[in-house]
């Protein structure tokens, strides 16, 4: 992006001849946002210019007040639109045009990183895991030079060598080579929320990940976010508490994190915060109402569930486990809810709650048809639990 930068960015004169009256006078602002917008749609950044936060705090200094008006848009990187539409349509099961626009927008784009996450999701939901596999790997040059979502898009192959292959060994390597140390160089939540993600799945398949868990970046810091609950979560497993909570799939990720790292004072200060979250915010606030009516079991259930207890954690998870979709994540990112969930019931001793795990595995075959995860988890259930 560097080369390409250096000699096409458009200067004011450029961004008219286009057809695209640029809101300043400086030629130096008109580039930068030239080259802001590129590394945003491509999510790579441009090293030549210290990356996309810097470009855009060089383009403010240039000109204060050009960010604060409007463009005209005309079809500019247009192709970048096609991916954004795919992932949409597939997180709404459509996933035949789906993958027909993430196809046009890679046609157009090859580089397109999340045109192919999109394509990647879809292959995921309808069982294409080893094409999913010979997707990522042959084009793997094209899509880790988006960094922003290269580990994303790794986590998605390693997830295809668990459901498909029960190979561990590759989902094990690409956490070690790729995974892990994009989420310590980078700091990114996305980043570390897959690396969480991906070690408490083989734990679910009953893979010793060894001291990988202190291997993440110390995620105590994040305690307080609350900005997505999704993210919360899978940082408790691993351990500051108050910006208000987002995302609440993250913030359960969060707790995984720190429970499993052995944070147990950092774990226990998330805990509080999340209760206190969830009793004192503004009703009218919906991340508040999810953490509320959703969250707090969630978090109750990974507790339960690491410390061994099943009965317990699926008793706080099977209630609400229709409302997990209200957490933020998207459908293969909160399966791991729901894989959570049946392991606990099978793990079960109590009748009312073991008896339960039959129809779950129905509700996720109907999401996630041929799965071999779905065969080996009622193969399981039928060897623990015979007639």
């Amino acid at each position: 992006m560097a080369e390409w930068c250096a000699e096409h960015l458009r200067d004011v004169e450029g961004w008219r001849s286009a057809g695209l009256p640029i809101s300043t006078t400086s030629n130096e602002c008109a580039k930068l946002y030239d080259a802001a917008l590129r590394q945003f749609v491509s999510w790579t950044d441009c090293h030549q210019l210290n990356g996309l936060e810097k470009t855009l705090e060089a383009m403010n200094a240039a000109d204060a007040t050009a960010g604060k008006k409007r463009l005209i848009w005309q079809n500019l990187n247009f192709s970048y639109l096609h991916g954004m539409l795919a992932f949409g349509l597939e997180e709404c099961e459509q996933y035949e045009e789906a993958e027909k626009e993430a196809l046009k927008a890679l046609e157009a784009n090859k580089y397109d990183c999340w045109a192919t996450h999109a394509r990647a999701h879809v292959l995921e939901m309808q069982g294409r895991f080893r094409e999913g596999i010979t997707f990522l790997e042959s084009t793997v040059d094209d899509w880790k030079q988006g960094w922003m979502l290269a580990a994303h898009n790794y986590w998605h192959n390693a997830l295809y060598y668990i459901e498909k292959e029960q190979n561990y060994e590759v989902p094990l390597t690409i956490f070690d080579n790729e995974i892990c140390p994009r989420a310590v160089r980078s700091g990114a939540m996305l980043d570390m929320v897959d690396a969480v993600s991906l070690l408490w799945r083989l734990e679910l398949e009953g893979v010793n990940v060894g001291d990988r868990w202190h291997n993440l970046p110390n995620l105590k810091e994040h305690v307080d976010d609350h900005v997505l609950f999704f993210n919360d979560i899978h940082m408790s497993t691993h351990a500051k508490i108050p910006r208000p909570f987002a995302n609440d799939y993250r913030f359960l990720l969060v707790g995984i994190a720190l429970q499993k790292g052995g944070y147990v004072d950092d774990e226990a200060k998330m805990r509080r915060s999340l209760l206190e979250f969830a009793s004192s915010a503004d009703d009218d606030y919906t991340q508040a109402k999810v953490c509320r009516e959703v969250g707090v079991a969630i978090s109750d259930g990974i507790r339960h569930y690491i410390s061994g207890n099943y009965d317990s954690c699926a008793k706080s998870m099977v209630p609400i486990r229709d409302r997990i979709v209200t957490i933020g994540g998207s459908n293969a990112q909160r399966d791991l809810f729901t894989q959570t969930i049946i392991h606990a019931c099978i793990n079960s001793s109590d009748p009312d709650v073991f008896s339960k795990a039959p129809m779950i595995l129905d509700e996720r075959n109907a999401i996630k048809k041929n799965s071999p995860i779905n065969e080996r988890l009622a193969l399981e259930f039928r060897r623990r639990h015979p007639l």
